[in-house]
Protein backbone atom coordinates (compact mmCIF):
# COMPACT_ATOMS: atom_id res chain seq x y z
CA UNK A 1 0.00 0.00 0.00
CA UNK A 2 2.70 2.60 0.86
CA UNK A 3 4.48 1.63 -2.08
CA UNK A 4 1.31 2.39 -4.06
CA UNK A 5 1.56 5.95 -2.33
CA UNK A 6 5.12 6.66 -3.59
CA UNK A 7 4.93 5.70 -7.01
CA UNK A 8 1.69 7.47 -8.15
CA UNK A 9 2.83 11.39 -7.73
CA UNK A 10 5.66 10.11 -10.16
CA UNK A 11 3.39 8.12 -12.52
CA UNK A 12 1.02 11.73 -12.64
CA UNK A 13 3.84 14.09 -13.26
CA UNK A 14 5.37 11.78 -16.22
CA UNK A 15 1.53 11.86 -17.71
CA UNK A 16 1.67 15.56 -16.92
CA UNK A 17 4.07 16.46 -19.07
CA UNK A 18 3.40 13.36 -22.04
CA UNK A 19 1.96 16.16 -24.45
CA UNK A 20 5.02 17.99 -24.30
CA UNK A 21 7.10 15.38 -25.29
CA UNK A 22 4.59 14.86 -28.01
CA UNK A 23 4.97 18.04 -29.10
CA UNK A 24 8.35 18.18 -29.09
CA UNK A 25 8.41 15.23 -31.39
CA UNK A 26 6.05 17.13 -33.87
CA UNK A 27 8.29 20.34 -33.57
CA UNK A 28 11.37 17.70 -34.35
CA UNK A 29 9.83 16.49 -37.59
CA UNK A 30 8.28 19.60 -38.36
CA UNK A 31 11.57 21.17 -38.66
CA UNK A 32 13.32 18.56 -40.27
CA UNK A 33 10.69 18.15 -43.23
CA UNK A 34 10.51 22.35 -43.47
CA UNK A 35 14.23 22.44 -43.46
CA UNK A 36 14.75 20.30 -46.41
CA UNK A 37 15.82 21.81 -49.56
CA UNK A 38 15.81 25.60 -47.93
CA UNK A 39 18.55 26.66 -50.28
CA UNK A 40 16.85 25.32 -53.51
CA UNK A 41 16.19 28.89 -54.92
CA UNK A 42 17.51 32.05 -53.83
CA UNK A 43 16.10 34.55 -52.02
CA UNK A 44 13.67 36.64 -53.15
CA UNK A 45 13.84 40.55 -53.41
CA UNK A 46 11.11 40.81 -49.86
CA UNK A 47 13.49 37.82 -48.31
CA UNK A 48 16.83 39.97 -49.12
CA UNK A 49 15.52 43.00 -47.96
CA UNK A 50 14.94 41.22 -44.47
CA UNK A 51 18.50 39.79 -45.04
CA UNK A 52 19.89 43.02 -45.25
CA UNK A 53 18.09 44.42 -42.00
CA UNK A 54 19.59 41.38 -40.04
CA UNK A 55 23.32 42.10 -41.26
CA UNK A 56 23.03 45.93 -40.66
CA UNK A 57 22.03 44.64 -36.70
CA UNK A 58 25.43 42.87 -36.55
CA UNK A 59 27.30 46.33 -37.71
CA UNK A 60 25.33 47.92 -34.48
CA UNK A 61 21.87 49.04 -36.22
CA UNK A 62 19.67 48.78 -33.87
CA UNK A 63 16.67 50.30 -34.40
CA UNK A 64 12.55 49.30 -33.24
CA UNK A 65 11.54 49.65 -36.63
CA UNK A 66 13.91 49.02 -40.01
CA UNK A 67 13.40 51.28 -42.90
CA UNK A 68 13.89 49.92 -46.47
CA UNK A 69 13.26 52.51 -48.85
CA UNK A 70 10.86 55.34 -49.40
CA UNK A 71 7.70 54.52 -47.48
CA UNK A 72 8.44 50.47 -46.63
CA UNK A 73 9.03 49.75 -42.97
CA UNK A 74 9.96 46.00 -41.44
CA UNK A 75 8.44 45.25 -37.99
CA UNK A 76 11.40 43.83 -35.74
CA UNK A 77 10.50 40.73 -34.95
CA UNK A 78 10.73 38.78 -38.05
CA UNK A 79 14.44 40.87 -38.57
CA UNK A 80 15.75 40.48 -35.24
CA UNK A 81 15.21 36.35 -35.78
CA UNK A 82 17.14 36.77 -38.91
CA UNK A 83 19.73 38.13 -37.18
CA UNK A 84 19.92 35.38 -34.36
CA UNK A 85 19.93 32.56 -37.04
CA UNK A 86 23.03 34.22 -39.13
CA UNK A 87 25.16 34.25 -35.53
CA UNK A 88 24.88 30.10 -36.16
CA UNK A 89 25.92 30.38 -40.06
CA UNK A 90 22.40 30.60 -41.52
CA UNK A 91 23.42 33.22 -44.50
CA UNK A 92 21.31 34.29 -46.76
CA UNK A 93 18.71 31.44 -46.09
CA UNK A 94 18.68 32.69 -42.21
CA UNK A 95 15.32 34.17 -42.67
CA UNK A 96 14.15 30.93 -44.00
CA UNK A 97 15.67 29.07 -41.29
CA UNK A 98 14.02 31.41 -38.83
CA UNK A 99 10.79 30.71 -40.15
CA UNK A 100 11.22 27.32 -40.08
CA UNK A 101 11.63 27.05 -36.43
CA UNK A 102 8.16 29.32 -36.24
CA UNK A 103 6.42 26.98 -38.07
CA UNK A 104 7.50 23.63 -36.47
CA UNK A 105 6.90 25.98 -33.20
CA UNK A 106 3.55 26.43 -34.73
CA UNK A 107 2.75 22.82 -35.13
CA UNK A 108 3.65 21.63 -31.63
CA UNK A 109 1.37 24.57 -29.99
CA UNK A 110 -1.59 23.43 -32.38
CA UNK A 111 -0.84 19.87 -30.68
CA UNK A 112 -1.21 21.35 -27.00
CA UNK A 113 -4.07 23.74 -27.77
CA UNK A 114 -5.99 20.71 -29.28
CA UNK A 115 -5.16 18.44 -26.48
CA UNK A 116 -5.72 21.52 -23.56
CA UNK A 117 -9.54 21.23 -25.51
CA UNK A 118 -10.29 17.59 -25.86
CA UNK A 119 -8.15 15.95 -23.88
CA UNK A 120 -7.30 13.10 -26.27
CA UNK A 121 -3.60 13.19 -28.05
CA UNK A 122 -4.61 11.67 -30.79
CA UNK A 123 -6.65 14.36 -31.66
CA UNK A 124 -3.78 16.78 -31.07
CA UNK A 125 -1.67 14.70 -33.52
CA UNK A 126 -4.24 14.89 -36.27
CA UNK A 127 -4.44 19.11 -35.81
CA UNK A 128 -0.84 18.85 -35.91
CA UNK A 129 -0.26 16.73 -38.95
CA UNK A 130 -3.20 18.81 -40.86
CA UNK A 131 -1.29 22.06 -39.86
CA UNK A 132 2.12 20.40 -41.21
CA UNK A 133 0.97 19.28 -44.08
CA UNK A 134 -0.90 22.36 -45.55
CA UNK A 135 0.39 24.11 -48.64
CA UNK A 136 0.37 28.14 -47.53
CA UNK A 137 1.62 27.23 -43.41
CA UNK A 138 4.49 25.11 -45.43
CA UNK A 139 5.26 28.16 -47.48
CA UNK A 140 5.59 30.40 -45.74
CA UNK A 141 7.39 28.56 -43.10
CA UNK A 142 10.34 28.14 -45.92
CA UNK A 143 10.08 31.83 -46.24
CA UNK A 144 12.33 34.70 -45.43
CA UNK A 145 10.07 37.46 -44.42
CA UNK A 146 7.63 37.86 -41.22
CA UNK A 147 4.51 36.00 -42.48
CA UNK A 148 4.74 33.57 -39.92
CA UNK A 149 6.22 35.56 -36.82
CA UNK A 150 2.56 36.32 -35.73
CA UNK A 151 1.75 32.58 -35.69
CA UNK A 152 3.29 31.53 -32.67
CA UNK A 153 2.44 34.37 -30.71
CA UNK A 154 -1.23 34.12 -31.18
CA UNK A 155 -1.33 30.50 -30.67
CA UNK A 156 0.93 31.14 -27.04
CA UNK A 157 -2.35 33.15 -25.88
CA UNK A 158 -4.79 31.38 -27.17
CA UNK A 159 -3.42 28.83 -25.19
CA UNK A 160 -2.84 30.49 -22.25
CA UNK A 161 -6.48 31.78 -22.60
CA UNK A 162 -8.04 28.62 -22.76
CA UNK A 163 -5.33 27.60 -19.38
CA UNK A 164 -7.16 30.61 -17.92
CA UNK A 165 -10.84 29.75 -18.76
CA UNK A 166 -10.58 26.44 -17.19
CA UNK A 167 -8.63 27.54 -14.15
CA UNK A 168 -8.95 31.37 -13.71
CA UNK A 169 -4.90 31.53 -13.54
CA UNK A 170 -3.67 35.13 -13.38
CA UNK A 171 -0.29 34.11 -14.27
CA UNK A 172 -1.84 32.51 -17.61
CA UNK A 173 -4.15 35.78 -18.24
CA UNK A 174 -1.21 37.74 -17.51
CA UNK A 175 1.12 35.56 -20.26
CA UNK A 176 -1.61 35.95 -22.92
CA UNK A 177 -1.58 39.73 -22.58
CA UNK A 178 2.19 39.76 -23.30
CA UNK A 179 2.46 37.15 -25.83
CA UNK A 180 -0.41 39.49 -28.08
CA UNK A 181 1.72 42.31 -27.11
CA UNK A 182 4.11 40.64 -28.95
CA UNK A 183 2.33 40.34 -31.96
CA UNK A 184 2.11 44.15 -32.35
CA UNK A 185 6.10 43.91 -32.99
CA UNK A 186 6.14 40.85 -35.38
CA UNK A 187 4.32 41.75 -38.74
CA UNK A 188 2.61 45.29 -40.18
CA UNK A 189 -1.40 43.35 -39.18
CA UNK A 190 0.24 42.95 -35.71
CA UNK A 191 -1.00 46.04 -33.93
CA UNK A 192 -4.67 45.92 -35.31
CA UNK A 193 -4.77 42.23 -34.93
CA UNK A 194 -3.59 42.48 -31.59
CA UNK A 195 -6.10 45.03 -30.25
CA UNK A 196 -8.78 43.10 -32.49
CA UNK A 197 -7.87 40.04 -30.14
CA UNK A 198 -7.62 41.70 -26.84
CA UNK A 199 -10.80 43.02 -27.52
CA UNK A 200 -12.13 39.34 -27.81
CA UNK A 201 -10.34 38.16 -24.71
CA UNK A 202 -12.39 40.72 -22.77
CA UNK A 203 -15.30 40.09 -23.79
CA UNK A 204 -14.91 36.14 -23.74
CA UNK A 205 -13.82 36.43 -19.97
CA UNK A 206 -16.36 39.23 -19.44
CA UNK A 207 -17.91 37.22 -16.19
CA UNK A 208 -14.22 36.75 -14.98
CA UNK A 209 -12.43 38.41 -12.08
CA UNK A 210 -12.49 42.29 -12.84
CA UNK A 211 -9.30 43.05 -11.30
CA UNK A 212 -7.82 40.33 -12.94
CA UNK A 213 -8.89 41.08 -15.95
CA UNK A 214 -7.54 45.08 -15.23
CA UNK A 215 -4.20 44.10 -14.59
CA UNK A 216 -3.98 42.19 -17.97
CA UNK A 217 -5.31 44.37 -19.95
CA UNK A 218 -2.75 46.95 -18.00
CA UNK A 219 0.14 44.51 -18.93
CA UNK A 220 -1.41 44.12 -22.62
CA UNK A 221 -0.84 48.30 -22.58
CA UNK A 222 2.79 48.24 -21.28
CA UNK A 223 3.80 45.90 -24.52
CA UNK A 224 3.36 49.19 -26.79
CA UNK A 225 5.50 51.53 -24.56
CA UNK A 226 8.69 50.52 -26.53
CA UNK A 227 6.62 51.24 -29.65
CA UNK A 228 5.18 55.16 -27.79
CA UNK A 229 9.42 55.43 -26.67
CA UNK A 230 10.40 55.16 -30.14
CA UNK A 231 7.74 57.10 -31.38
CA UNK A 232 8.22 59.81 -29.32
CA UNK A 233 11.52 60.09 -29.90
CA UNK A 234 10.99 59.44 -34.15
CA UNK A 235 7.86 60.56 -34.89
CA UNK A 236 8.50 61.37 -38.11
CA UNK A 237 8.34 57.31 -38.61
CA UNK A 238 4.93 57.40 -37.98
CA UNK A 239 3.22 57.84 -40.88
CA UNK A 240 5.14 55.14 -42.62
CA UNK A 241 4.58 52.52 -39.79
CA UNK A 242 1.78 52.51 -37.38
CA UNK A 243 0.59 55.45 -39.80
CA UNK A 244 -0.23 53.26 -42.35
CA UNK A 245 -0.85 49.74 -40.39
CA UNK A 246 -2.83 51.07 -37.23
CA UNK A 247 -4.18 54.48 -36.82
CA UNK A 248 -3.24 57.15 -39.55
CA UNK A 249 -1.55 60.29 -38.78
CA UNK A 250 -4.48 62.53 -38.94
CA UNK A 251 -6.81 60.19 -37.18
CA UNK A 252 -4.42 60.04 -34.21
CA UNK A 253 -4.44 63.46 -34.01
CA UNK A 254 -8.68 64.10 -34.55
CA UNK A 255 -9.79 60.59 -33.30
CA UNK A 256 -13.48 62.01 -34.71
CA UNK A 257 -11.94 62.10 -38.21
CA UNK A 258 -10.74 58.97 -37.69
CA UNK A 259 -14.26 57.56 -36.78
CA UNK A 260 -15.94 59.68 -39.31
CA UNK A 261 -13.57 58.11 -41.90
CA UNK A 262 -14.03 54.49 -40.73
CA UNK A 263 -17.76 54.42 -40.56
CA UNK A 264 -17.57 55.58 -44.40
CA UNK A 265 -19.88 53.77 -46.70
CA UNK A 266 -17.52 53.43 -49.49
CA UNK A 267 -14.61 52.31 -46.58
CA UNK A 268 -16.62 50.09 -45.33
CA UNK A 269 -17.89 48.69 -48.29
CA UNK A 270 -14.65 48.20 -49.80
CA UNK A 271 -12.66 46.02 -46.54
CA UNK A 272 -15.93 43.77 -46.42
CA UNK A 273 -15.49 42.76 -49.97
CA UNK A 274 -11.95 42.45 -49.31
CA UNK A 275 -13.00 40.02 -46.40
CA UNK A 276 -15.14 38.01 -48.42
CA UNK A 277 -13.00 36.80 -50.94
CA UNK A 278 -10.38 36.05 -48.06
CA UNK A 279 -12.62 33.51 -47.00
CA UNK A 280 -13.77 32.41 -50.93
CA UNK A 281 -13.57 28.67 -50.65
CA UNK A 282 -13.16 28.61 -54.82
CA UNK A 283 -9.44 30.17 -53.78
CA UNK A 284 -9.24 28.97 -50.18
CA UNK A 285 -9.57 25.10 -51.12
CA UNK A 286 -10.17 24.22 -55.14
CA UNK A 287 -8.27 27.11 -56.79
CA UNK A 288 -7.06 25.54 -59.79
CA UNK A 289 -4.59 28.24 -61.74
CA UNK A 290 -2.42 28.28 -58.10
CA UNK A 291 -1.94 25.73 -56.03
CA UNK A 292 -4.35 26.71 -53.50
CA UNK A 293 -3.74 27.60 -49.61
CA UNK A 294 -5.64 24.71 -47.97
CA UNK A 295 -6.54 21.19 -48.05
CA UNK A 296 -9.36 20.18 -50.18
CA UNK A 297 -10.29 17.65 -47.57
CA UNK A 298 -10.05 20.33 -45.15
CA UNK A 299 -12.67 22.35 -46.40
CA UNK A 300 -16.10 19.34 -44.89
CA UNK A 301 -13.61 18.73 -42.02
CA UNK A 302 -13.75 22.77 -41.14
CA UNK A 303 -17.43 22.64 -41.65
CA UNK A 304 -18.07 19.89 -39.27
CA UNK A 305 -15.60 21.39 -36.79
CA UNK A 306 -17.51 24.38 -36.45
CA UNK A 307 -20.59 22.32 -35.77
CA UNK A 308 -18.69 20.66 -32.86
CA UNK A 309 -17.57 23.44 -31.62
CA UNK A 310 -21.40 24.65 -31.24
CA UNK A 311 -22.88 21.61 -29.92
CA UNK A 312 -19.96 20.10 -27.90
CA UNK A 313 -17.78 23.04 -26.27
CA UNK A 314 -18.52 25.29 -24.08
CA UNK A 315 -19.45 28.53 -24.75
CA UNK A 316 -16.99 30.36 -24.17
CA UNK A 317 -13.65 27.92 -25.55
CA UNK A 318 -16.39 27.91 -28.73
CA UNK A 319 -16.35 31.83 -29.30
CA UNK A 320 -12.96 31.95 -28.42
CA UNK A 321 -11.94 29.72 -31.18
CA UNK A 322 -14.07 30.70 -33.88
CA UNK A 323 -13.86 34.41 -32.93
CA UNK A 324 -10.37 33.91 -33.05
CA UNK A 325 -10.58 32.40 -36.94
CA UNK A 326 -12.90 35.34 -38.06
CA UNK A 327 -10.50 38.39 -36.01
CA UNK A 328 -7.61 37.68 -37.44
CA UNK A 329 -7.94 38.00 -41.26
CA UNK A 330 -9.66 41.53 -40.33
CA UNK A 331 -6.27 43.71 -40.17
CA UNK A 332 -5.37 41.97 -43.59
CA UNK A 333 -8.55 43.93 -44.98
CA UNK A 334 -7.63 47.42 -44.24
CA UNK A 335 -4.40 47.16 -46.62
CA UNK A 336 -6.54 47.26 -50.30
CA UNK A 337 -4.78 43.69 -51.25
CA UNK A 338 -7.19 40.61 -52.50
CA UNK A 339 -6.42 37.13 -50.91
CA UNK A 340 -4.16 38.62 -48.01
CA UNK A 341 -3.22 35.11 -46.77
CA UNK A 342 -0.01 36.60 -46.04
CA UNK A 343 -1.53 39.17 -43.84
CA UNK A 344 -3.42 36.46 -41.89
CA UNK A 345 -1.33 33.41 -41.96
CA UNK A 346 -2.53 32.98 -38.05
CA UNK A 347 -5.86 31.79 -39.41
CA UNK A 348 -4.41 28.69 -40.61
CA UNK A 349 -3.61 26.60 -37.16
CA UNK A 350 -7.35 27.79 -35.96
CA UNK A 351 -8.88 26.32 -39.33
CA UNK A 352 -6.35 22.64 -38.54
CA UNK A 353 -7.82 22.82 -34.82
CA UNK A 354 -11.28 23.20 -36.49
CA UNK A 355 -10.64 20.18 -39.10
CA UNK A 356 -9.18 17.58 -36.08
CA UNK A 357 -12.45 18.35 -34.50
CA UNK A 358 -14.32 17.49 -37.63
CA UNK A 359 -12.44 14.44 -37.54
CA UNK A 360 -12.84 13.42 -34.12
CA UNK A 361 -16.44 14.25 -34.48
CA UNK A 362 -16.91 12.09 -37.55
CA UNK A 363 -14.82 9.09 -35.44
CA UNK A 364 -16.97 9.21 -32.39
CA UNK A 365 -20.20 9.01 -34.86
CA UNK A 366 -18.89 5.80 -36.66
CA UNK A 367 -17.80 4.63 -33.57
CA UNK A 368 -20.44 5.90 -31.37
CA UNK A 369 -18.94 7.27 -28.52
CA UNK A 370 -20.24 10.23 -26.30
CA UNK A 371 -18.65 13.54 -26.72
CA UNK A 372 -16.86 14.96 -23.60
CA UNK A 373 -14.38 17.61 -23.69
CA UNK A 374 -11.86 18.28 -21.34
CA UNK A 375 -12.56 21.65 -21.12
CA UNK A 376 -16.00 21.27 -20.65
CA UNK A 377 -15.64 18.60 -18.04
CA UNK A 378 -12.74 20.00 -16.17
CA UNK A 379 -10.21 16.51 -16.49
CA UNK A 380 -7.36 16.50 -14.31
CA UNK A 381 -4.06 17.63 -15.77
CA UNK A 382 -2.51 14.90 -17.73
CA UNK A 383 -5.84 12.75 -18.04
CA UNK A 384 -8.42 12.11 -21.19
CA UNK A 385 -11.72 12.61 -20.31
CA UNK A 386 -12.84 9.45 -21.47
CA UNK A 387 -10.44 8.36 -18.57
CA UNK A 388 -10.46 8.08 -14.76
CA UNK A 389 -7.50 9.09 -12.93
CA UNK A 390 -5.83 6.79 -10.90
CA UNK A 391 -6.70 6.60 -6.96
CA UNK A 392 -3.83 6.22 -4.14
Amino acid sequence: MVRIHQRAPTFHLNMRFRPIAIACVLAGITLLLYAFRLTATPPTATESAFNVQAQSIHAGHTPLFFHVRDEHWLQPLAVYANAAARTIGGDDVSGRLASTVAGAISVALVFLIAHEITGQAWVGIVAALILMVTPAHWSFAQLGTDAIFPVPAILLWLWNLLRFLKGDSLRSLVAAAILLGLVAYAHPAGPLTATFLWMLTLVVARRRNRARLFISTMVFGTAWLPAAAWFFRHFDTYADTFGRWFVFSAHLRSPLDGLRAFMNAGTLGNRASLYWGFWDPSWLFFSARDAAPLLMIAAPLIAIGILRCLRHLPRDTAALLIGTALITPLAGATFGVTHYLSDAAAVLPVLALLSAFGVDQLVRLATRRPLQDRVAVGAVDGWDSDEAAPQA
